[in-house]
């Protein structure tokens, strides 16, 4: 695997450790008293679970090689993705008040996202890339 390739791969899945700091949004949801719809709390659950597994990921990534070490990246940024999608499906059902964040920022914010996450994904389909993880070659 190149040496470019690696990069961008790294740098894809490493801008989405953003994602994180939505554990700081999870009481402002209405359960807890805040202002949120309660249609939010999934998506920011599942997004600071994933924002904590990045530098994990980004580590096997760099540092581990095998089909299931492969499989793993693979299904992580799948899901990912799937939960940027959940996101701005929840901002076109219950918005976030404008308090918050514009909706313009939200559905920017998420889509920016969404897309590295697609891109880092369809970069994990390279045959460089399989070729690295399956034989230990590139």
């Amino acid at each position: 695997m190149s040496t470019k390739l690696r990069w961008t791969i790294a740098v894809l899945m490493s801008a989405t450790i953003f994602r994180a700091q939505t554990v700081l949004f999870l009481p402002t949801v209405e359960m807890f008293g805040g202002i949120a719809p309660d249609a939010w709390f999934a998506p920011w659950f599942s997004d600071a679970i994933l924002g904590f597994m990045v530098p994990v990921m980004v580590y096997l990534f760099w540092r581990r090689r095998g089909i299931a070490v492969w499989g793993v990246l693979v299904i992580y940024n799948a899901v990912g993705a799937f939960d940027y999608a959940t996101g701005l499906a929840t901002q076109w059902t219950d918005s976030m008040p404008a308090e918050m964040a514009s909706a313009t920022t939200v559905y920017l914010g998420i889509s920016v996202f969404m897309v590295c996450e697609l891109i880092a994904l369809a970069l994990l389909f390279h045959d460089d890339v399989i070729a690295h993880f399956s034989d230990g070659k590139g």
